[in-house]
């Protein structure tokens, strides 16, 4: 009876560690996207903001937003972003860095053109 009992602990605790798996750490830069720029929706000529689409992998795509100039706050950021995103075109390497909103799209605090 007390080799059953051992057994079994030993089957259990063989289980046990056998499915315990390490679960991956949480991207560092989760609020950082570096890719190519593949499209972009500009609303500054309604007052509005900018949407880039980054492809960080072949078939993944970020979405990264930027500011309206015409929002309350500071806008020398903001304005330097609009710069960069006057000086990029489809296929530029971009890095943005800045905090997810509710949708999962990065907003914006810095970006810049890493590719000419």
């Amino acid at each position: 009876m007390l080799s059953l009992a051992t057994a079994s602990t030993l089957v259990v605790s063989a289980g046990c560690s056998s499915d315990h798996r390490p679960t991956p750490a949480a991207p560092t830069n989760g609020n950082e996207v570096v890719g190519t720029l593949v499209a972009m929706k500009d609303d500054r000529p309604v007052d509005g903001g900018i949407l880039l689409t980054l492809e960080t992998a072949p078939g993944v795509r970020e979405l990264v937003r930027v500011g309206s100039l015409y929002i309350a706050g500071p806008r020398d950021p903001i304005r330097a972003m609009h710069e960069v995103v006057d000086a990029s075109k489809i296929g530029d390497r971009l890095r943005a860095r800045g905090t997810r909103d509710a949708d999962g799209a990065l907003q914006a605090a810095v970006l810049e053109r890493l590719s000419p």
